[in-house]
């Protein structure tokens, strides 16, 4: 980190006021030859004329603020410059930073990945904040925050607190203990277990939060000509899908994200379920089936009463369609929602009891600090547990130490405090330039 770094903090496209970032150690020299002046004080919004290098000619007029390390975001000396939002201004601000030496342009999440280095966020905060800048829900954005503010940051430090202190014990009977001792005498199964119990929340949770984070997965089901294509197009209003009498019409999937109030679902329309012997089709309820099990919601279409099921599947929602052509039910039917796709009746119910399955996928997370919301963290969780859990069914103290160390190791990287250098590089890369 002996090089300075430079990058638009703010969207490149056309707006009143764009904030150029700047963190280095020779954010200092790079202040003195843009104003001309002394350097401002510390942490105040300063207005100065900034000017190209050893030329009298002014770039911009603008407020600016000088943060010397390491009371900044990256620890290091930083510098904000709020200029006017054109392109050319932020582009000469870009070819004047650029011709001073050892000053490049950042790399993806390389302001974020200078703070994990330097100490002022771990790597639960930096993918939190990466989260809440994606965020396009009110959902995803309260999530995003609470994995922030005190999520499982506070718990994988207690957690390793509590294995260091196994640990300690482990280690100080090595040296007195028969081959009989066992975690019980060490007296660390009960901590040990009570650590396990938390993980096992954790990563149960995980499926909850990606449903938040990734979207609810709503399919629609169906024999061919029930309706699947013109529901679809009701629910995201656009024509999407193409609606035809033919049967077969859908044969590749097609989707579509929605905001339904505060939550991120993204719906599919599916090929209809038949048998057929045409290869393309047969390919398209393939994909469809598959998909499927990978919902978290079916709305299964059907347009005649006698094909309401007996039983109805947990993570299935019954849709009678065409209801403006059907007579009088023969019995009342709470769990089938009742609509018109060429009417549009019935659209505000159904939006709705999807909702309502969507809030009671998710009740726990808003009472929950729990939370783990990327793959990587779910990995070295799960290495932490099987370390764990191999430690318990161990009776030599030298390896049940070493259990609990590899398991201590896995919390360290979720952290990013260990291993720093051969994972950030790989995070980061999805972060966008300026954080």
């Amino acid at each position: 980190m002996d090089k300075t770094i430079f990058a638009l903090a703010t969207g490149s496209q056309k707006s009143a006021i764009s904030i150029i970032r700047i963190s280095g150690p020779d954010c200092k020299n790079i202040l003195k030859e843009l104003t001309k002046k002394n350097i401002p004080k510390e942490r105040v919004i300063t207005l100065r004329e900034l000017y190209y290098p050893n030329k009298t000619k002014i770039i911009d007029t603008c407020m600016l603020c000088w943060m010397p390390g390491p009371k900044s975001y990256t620890g290091e000396d930083t510098i904000e410059i709020y200029t006017h939002g054109g392109q050319a201004v932020f582009q000469s601000f870009f070819n004047v930073l650029s011709s001073f030496k050892n000053v490049n342009y950042a790399e993806q999440g390389e302001f974020s990945k200078r703070a994990i280095m330097n100490g002022k966020m771990n790597l639960i905060e930096a993918e939190a904040i990466n989260d809440l800048i994606n965020s396009q829900t009110e959902a995803q954005r309260e999530l995003a925050t609470k994995q922030y503010k005190d999520g499982l940051a506070e718990y994988i430090k207690d957690w390793r607190k509590k294995l260091i202190k196994c640990m300690s014990l482990v280690e100080a009977t090595i040296d007195f203990s028969d081959e009989e001792d066992a975690p019980e005498t060490l007296k660390i199964k009960k901590e040990l277990l009570e650590i396990l119990t938390g993980m096992k929340k954790a990563i149960k949770n995980k499926d909850y939060y990606e449903l938040i984070k990734d979207g609810a997965k709503v399919v629609l089901k169906g024999k061919p000509n029930v309706g699947k294509s013109s529901i679809f197009n009701k629910i995201v209003k656009k024509e999407k899908s193409i609606v035809s009498n033919q049967p077969g019409t859908t044969r590749d999937i097609i989707e579509s994200a929605v905001n339904l109030k505060g939550y991120a679902v993204i719906f599919y329309d599916t090929a209809g379920i038949e048998n057929t012997k045409n290869k393309i089709e047969k390919e398209g309820i393939r994909r469809a089936r598959l998909l499927q099990k990978e919902s978290d919601i079916i709305l299964h279409v059907i347009e005649r009463e006698e094909d309401i099921p007996k039983q109805i599947k947990k993570n299935e929602l019954i849709i009678l369609n065409k209801i403006d052509k059907l007579g009088p039910m023969k019995k009342n039917y709470d769990k089938v929602i009742f609509i018109s796709a060429l009417k549009g009746q019935g659209f505000e119910g159904l939006l709705e009891s999807i909702y309502k399955t969507i809030l009671k996928k998710t009740k726990d997370l808003k009472k929950d600090d729990l939370l783990i919301s990327n793959a990587r963290q779910q990995k070295e969780l799960c290495g932490a547990l099987e370390n764990i859990e191999a430690a318990l069914q161990e009776k030599s103290e030298e390896i049940i130490s070493e259990h609990l160390r590899q398991a201590s190791r896995n919390l360290s990287r979720i952290m990013g405090t260990i291993d720093v250098e051969e994972i950030l590089g790989n995070i980061f890369s999805s972060f966008c330039i300026g954080k």
